[in-house]
């Protein structure tokens, strides 16, 4: 079984302002652009087998800048399965607007992510199954233990897979704290998966994030 590199997009304006993103093709901001260029020489030094990504913008053009100095060159394969969980009609919306429009279902859906969804949306088990099969397509074509690939998805996603694959109840979800362009390492393996580096940030903290401004 491979080596996952997880790596969340770049900022969007949605999160600065702590909107709820789901599938809205939000593009990445300024900021999120300069993450998504302090990304580009760690991983130009992993030695990676191949990269996919969701086909949402703010994956993508994370993938596209983050790979450019990889050598040999990489392009991300797109995988629509990556894309962030549905929001349904709370896409767009700050956490008190959602209780002020949705009072009832988003307390359902914080109470139990795994079985409810918010209004029109996704619940964490529909999100499960459509990433595993993604995730099922790249380690059948990578099945060796010294393969690396890059996956560059979506904070929602990559807590769904590291619950999963940590053996976590998915309303669990909350306590994986993914930082917009973090990167971390998933060693997956028959009976069992190790996270070898969570949620880390060193190539955007060692970066002057206001170059090119």
């Amino acid at each position: 079984m491979p080596k996952l590199i997880l790596v969340r997009h770049g900022q969007t304006d949605y999160n600065a302002q702590r909107r709820y993103q789901g599938q809205t093709d939000i593009p990445l901001n300024e900021m999120g652009l300069r993450q998504s260029r302090a990304l580009q020489k760690r991983l130009s030094h992993l030695k990676l087998t191949a990269a996919y990504c969701s086909d949402l913008s703010r994956a993508r053009i994370t993938a596209q800048i983050g790979l450019e100095w990889h050598s040999p060159k990489l392009e991300a394969e797109i995988l629509p399965g990556l894309r962030e969980a549905s929001g349904g009609r709370a896409e767009g919306l700050n956490y008190n607007q959602m209780l002020e429009q949705f009072p009832e279902e988003t307390k359902l859906w914080q109470s139990d992510r795994y079985n409810y969804s918010p209004p029109g949306g996704e619940n964490l088990k529909t999100v499960l199954a459509r990433v595993s099969k993604s995730i099922d397509y790249i380690t059948d074509k990578h099945p060796g233990e010294d393969e690396v690939v890059l996956v560059v998805a979506h904070g929602g996603v990559i807590g769904t897979l590291l619950c999963h694959y940590m053996g976590m109840d998915l309303n669990r979800i909350w306590q994986w704290r993914v930082d917009s362009c973090s990167l971390s390492i998933l060693h997956l393996y028959d009976n069992a998966s190790i996270l070898s580096l969570f949620n880390d940030t060193s190539h955007i903290d060692t970066m002057d994030l206001n170059e090119g401004k």
